[in-house]
């Protein structure tokens, strides 16, 4: 591992550590450290472990790997001094990779597919094989998203965008999967894109980040029942009602005051003066007509602001009508 997977990784477990102290998301803390484990494990490659082209004979191969192994004789073209019974697996990966067809196999679907999946004899049957894995993934992940996107925790409203952000990818590995990986192989066999490593990659890597991003969301707080807010109103009104009649009994103790009238005529005095000279304001008659709040009626007439309010005040005053006793 190198310098730089080593501090990705050693930022990625610190991370999660303060994840899971900030958030205390157990689930997150667990898939992630499972992803982790999963991204960490990379995917099984000959041709770029022992650096060699794809295009290199399957004898050549075969004694680069025994040479590995510690079985060469270290001559000239890597011959044998015994004969040594290579694993089963091994084997079928070698047999099969002696055709252009399988090497082109080998490039779409990786070598773990073509060292395991003995049945496995056509492009459809590979596909099958590793886009059955990687469909329990998407599937474990989506799971995740579920959960980290429910009512519970105030982020339903994320769960369409979370779960299309994935299904998209999942279409996009299909599609690659299927049609866009297969791809001529290079003559020379050294400058081959190795696309299932790479989508393995890509694959891991959103769903190790994807379920933290989620974590990150803002909550939503959808508003409680309708009988929630009847006890705010309530003590509101309470309040209200002293004050109503507080207000009465002082308007009736201003006008009995001389000084207090006199004060009281002369603020509403300055009142009307104001809102008269703003009312005859051009420029505030235009405007009120373009917000359609009009008061400056043609040869005199009401506008449609006052008659707006005189039909409201109107109406309330029956609200006020003192009841007839018996």
């Amino acid at each position: 591992m190198s310098v730089v997977e080593t501090l990705f990784f050693t930022f990625l477990i610190v991370l999660l550590g303060w994840l899971y102290i900030r958030k205390r998301s157990i689930i997150v803390l667990l898939h992630s450290s499972y992803s982790l484990y999963t991204f960490s494990q990379r995917p099984q490659n000959l041709f770029s472990r022992l650096r060699i082209p794809l295009t290199l004979s399957v004898d050549r191969i075969r004694a680069l790997l025994l040479s590995e192994a510690g079985f060469g004789a270290g001559a000239g073209d890597g011959g044998l001094a015994v004969p040594v019974q290579i694993p089963p697996d091994l084997e079928l990966l070698l047999s099969r990779l002696k055709t252009d067809e399988s090497r082109g196999w080998f490039i779409r679907f990786g070598q773990r597919a073509l060292q395991t999946c003995v049945p496995c004899t056509s492009a459809d049957d590979y596909t099958l094989f590793v886009f059955a894995g990687a469909l329990l993934a998407y599937v474990r992940t989506a799971a995740v998203l579920l959960l980290l996107t429910s009512s519970a925790n105030g982020r339903d409203r994320w769960r369409v965008y979370i779960l299309g952000v994935l299904v998209c990818a999942a279409l996009a590995d299909g599609y690659i999967l299927v049609s866009a990986s297969a791809a001529p192989l290079p003559k020379d066999g050294t400058r081959v894109f190795m696309w299932h490593d790479n989508i393995q990659f890509t694959r891991q890597t959103l769903f190790l980040l994807l379920p933290i991003l989620t974590q990150f969301l803002p909550e939503v707080q959808h508003p409680g029942p309708p009988s929630m807010s009847l006890a705010p109103a309530l003590a509101h009104l309470e309040r209200s009602i002293p004050r109503a009649h507080l207000l009465k009994y002082t308007r009736a103790a201003v006008m009995r005051n001389p000084e207090l009238r006199e004060r009281a005529v002369r603020w509403w005095t300055r009142k009307k003066r104001e809102g008269d000279a703003g009312r005859k304001d051009e420029a505030v008659q235009r405007a009120a007509l373009k917000m359609g709040l009009g008061y400056a009626g043609a040869e005199g007439e009401d506008g449609k602001l006052r008659m707006s309010v005189r039909v409201a005040i109107e109406s309330l005053k029956g609200l006020f009508v003192t009841p007839v006793g018996p």
